[in-house]
């Protein structure tokens, strides 16, 4: 074992050249013969598990292991890279607070979302990315099944330049932490788009000052996915060292989190009305974060009358994993049950452009099978990027 022991002292940046050299001549022969003969991608696009996927898959989760003792010994304060295993911050506190943006990353990214939903057919989603040059993309949509969808007036882009520096403010909505990990506030004054149940469109004034409070510890995506899942991503796809300086380049520190939303909405000339919705909120920041490097990606949020929280998904990024399945369920008492597995190909769901109206996921977090079906109510449509790279389905 003296050479897992050395592994272990090694920075992460001889360990990705490691892997993506010295292990691939030691194993294989040549780097050449270790991505040899790929199997076939599903239309093209989603790689296969080929004949090399057993050996990677071990030898990755060995990384991972490598990459934990490494995170069990971080100095205090210390940064540096992160993910596959390893924090990028030392203290909640570093971590749920607006983050710098590295001038020589001009794509660099520190994102907030949230959204939450109700039986009875309430939502809210609000978001802002915070991105160089002043711009922050942001949306704001916000539903009463009586009333009808209030959306910024600037959608379906959302495209905004900042309100104040190191804000997450813009287009009059304002995100801000009050005690990390634990209580957010949204906030927001100006002008939204009101579309009726009946299809009749105006501009209202609105204002709203709401809190968002955690019921659910944190799921930290750099150290809490079950390693089974993120071994079987990076084993289907071809390994070069190109493809682990991608997973290292475009690596997003992202964490979700569990919460209420409630308050009242102004809306003007229509008096006010309560608000109270349960759903999720997320963080996520890095040096890359370029939309037209993803593919599709299929994520759904859950929150069931016992007190459970769900988190299900699948993300198609070709430059760095074609099949990463996400997930976790938080139980009331806190208690965390990891995804291993789950039925999701998005191949099979709207890979023509027409996403479904509903939908069955099977999966299994823990030790316990779940069965999951959907029903869509709505799908407002916006686009990410100055030149809309990307259109995402806000599913409801």
């Amino acid at each position: 074992m003296e050479w897992l022991t050395s592994l272990v002292d090694l920075p992460a940046e001889t360990l990705v050249k490691y892997l993506a050299g010295t292990v691939g001549v030691a194993l294989f022969g040549s780097a050449v013969a270790f991505a040899l003969i790929p199997s076939p991608p599903k239309i093209g696009v989603y790689s296969q598990p080929n004949k090399w996927y057993y050996l990677k898959y071990w030898t990755f989760f060995l990384l991972l292991k490598v990459r934990q003792r490494q995170n069990s010994r971080r100095a205090k304060g210390e940064r540096g890279d992160a993910g596959y295993g390893k924090r990028s911050r030392n203290s909640v506190e570093d971590m749920d607070r607006i983050q710098e943006l590295p001038k020589e990353h001009p794509k660099a990214v520190d994102a907030v979302y949230f959204n939450g939903g109700s039986k009875d057919g309430c939502y809210f989603v609000g978001a802002t990315a915070r991105r160089h040059d002043n711009l922050i993309q942001t949306l704001l949509y916000i539903r009463f099944p009586d009333f009808g969808l209030l959306e910024m007036p600037s959608l379906p882009d959302t495209c905004l330049l900042g309100e104040k520096p190191l804000s997450y403010a813009a287009g009059g909505l304002h995100i801000e932490v009050v005690e990390p990990m634990k209580h957010w506030r949204l906030s927001f004054k100006g002008l939204m788009r009101l579309i009726r149940c009946n299809g009749s469109r105006e501009e209202v004034p609105v204002s709203f000052k709401l809190d968002w409070l955690a019921y659910t510890p944190h799921f930290d995506f750099d150290t809490d996915l079950d390693q089974s899942i993120l071994c079987d991503a990076i084993a289907r796809e071809v390994w070069s060292r190109e493809r682990f300086e991608d997973l290292k380049l475009a690596h997003q520190t992202h964490y979700e989190q569990f919460g209420e939303i409630s308050g009242v909405v102004d809306i003007g000339g229509y008096g006010e009305r309560r608000l109270q919705v349960q759903g999720v909120r997320d963080h996520s920041y890095g040096n890359l974060r370029d939309w037209g490097d993803l593919h599709r990606y299929a994520i759904q949020y859950i929150h069931l009358d016992d007190g459970k929280a769900i988190c299900i998904g699948s993300i198609c990024m070709p430059r760095t994993m074609t099949r990463l399945i996400i997930g976790y369920v938080f139980h009331p008492s806190g208690q965390l049950e990891r995804v291993k597995s789950c039925d999701i190909n998005l191949h099979e769901l709207g890979e023509d452009g027409n996403d479904p109206t509903d939908f069955v996921i099977n999966f299994i977090a823990g030790n316990t099978k779940y069965h999951l079906e959907g029903l869509v109510l709505d799908r407002p449509i916006f686009y990410m990027g100055w030149d809309w790279e990307s259109r995402i389905h806000e599913r409801k």
